[in-house]
């Protein structure tokens, strides 16, 4: 065999070792995504009979169960409204705080970025009595807020790095020569900037919105003594039917928290891997 086939077959066996274990890393991905979806369309009898099989005779009716006995419509709205208000808050707050860090040539920008990603490395449960203390007396522990200002200010840090790293990507001529042609900073922002960082808003968008979607420990503490703002997952948590746990409801139910977020991560998909490669790992 000569040097030219040696480097051929060389070839086609690292194409196949490559292919193999991207199929065997995506089976043990999709796996247990699968199980959740056959499961939910089993009846509790048939659960136990036939745990890892396909369902013989698929019950819808799980959806529509779980949506009204466990009051998961209730709870879904609230996630939906929580999560939704607190990432369009974050988006707004550290696009604008990125770009006052990453290209308005603020004194010590490094510092402050620095500050803020330390808060990443404070454990939730080390603040959440005094958290708690707040809310209360500030009496927004009966309303949606007491969700929403903490998703928010929990996912500003990160974001604000990703932003930041993102807006030194921008060439400052571009920025120079809105400002040169009369335009205020923040038409500049608006106008200029704001449509180049796609990717970035991808991001943002995708991390915040997986982050706040499936956060128990805080709505199961904050939502304790009222059933109309809890959560999906703590509406999961305790979820219960007249019989016990009914796990093709259960299944169900959890389907119903993973749906939206394979939805949006669809969607994003390409702007979210441009932001991480883009901006993220900008030194």
């Amino acid at each position: 065999m000569n040097s030219r086939n040696t480097i051929l077959y060389n070839n086609k066996t690292l194409v196949i070792i490559a292919y193999a274990i991207l199929i065997s890393g995506t089976l043990l991905v999709a796996y247990p995504l699968l199980f959740l979806f056959f499961t939910s369309l089993k009846s509790t009898s048939e659960f136990y009979i036939n745990l890892f099989g396909f369902p013989k005779e698929p019950v819808w009716a799980n959806y529509a169960a779980a949506w009204s006995t466990g009051h998961l419509g209730d709870y879904f709205f609230n996630s939906v409204f929580v999560t939704v208000l607190s990432v369009a808050l974050t988006t707004v707050l550290t696009t604008l705080g990125g770009y006052a860090l990453g290209r308005m040539n603020l004194p010590k920008s490094e510092l402050i970025i620095m500050i803020f990603m330390t808060f990443n490395f404070i454990p939730g449960i080390a603040i959440y009595i005094s958290l708690y203390k707040m809310m209360a007396s500030a009496s927004l522990l009966s309303s949606h807020a007491a969700l929403i200002l903490p998703y928010t200010a929990w996912q500003i840090p990160f974001s604000m790095y990703i932003f930041k790293k993102y807006f030194e990507t921008i060439p400052m001529d571009i920025i120079e020569s809105a400002r040169m042609d009369g335009c205020s900073e923040m038409t500049t922002f608006l106008r200029i900037v704001l449509p180049l960082i796609t990717p970035a808003v991808a991001t943002v968008i995708v991390f915040t919105f997986i982050g706040n979607w499936g956060e128990l420990m805080w709505a199961q503490i904050t939502t304790a003594s009222s059933m109309n703002l809890k959560t999906l997952p703590v509406g999961l948590l305790n979820f219960k039917t007249e019989m016990g746990v009914e796990w093709g409801q259960y299944a169900a139910g959890l389907s119903l928290v993973t749906i939206p977020l394979l939805l949006l991560f669809g969607y994003f998909q390409k702007y979210f891997v441009a932001g991480l490669t883009q901006g993220a790992v900008k030194g």
